[in-house]
C-alpha cells in the first residue's frame, strides 16, 4: 500500500511539473503576440481597444501570467471608467 502511495504522490507531481511547463509556454506565446501588437499603429491600436501603454506593460508581466488576458482585462477595466 506505501508503494501505491509513493507512486501517486510521485505521479501526481510529475503532472503538476508538466502542467506548469504548459502553463509557462501557453503564457510566453500569449506574451509574444501582445509584443507584436507594438509593431501596430496608435489607430490600430485604437480599432482593437488598447492603448499602446497597455501593451507595454503587458508584454513585461511575468511568464506566471497570461500577458493576453492580463491585457484584455486592462482595457475592459479602462473602458469602464470611461473617458
Amino acid at each position: 500500500m506505501n508503494d501505491y502511495a509513493q507512486h501517486r504522490a510521485e505521479a501526481a507531481e510529475a503532472t503538476g511539473s508538466l502542467a506548469l511547463l504548459w502553463n509557462l509556454i501557453r503564457n510566453w506565446r500569449a506574451r509574444r503576440a501582445v509584443a507584436r501588437l507594438d509593431t501596430l499603429d496608435d489607430f490600430l491600436l485604437d480599432d482593437i481597444g488598447v492603448t499602446r501603454s497597455e501593451v507595454r506593460w503587458a508584454a513585461g508581466l511575468p511568464l506566471s501570467v497570461n500577458a493576453a488576458l492580463e491585457l484584455e482585462e486592462q482595457a475592459n477595466r479602462r473602458r469602464r471608467r470611461g473617458p
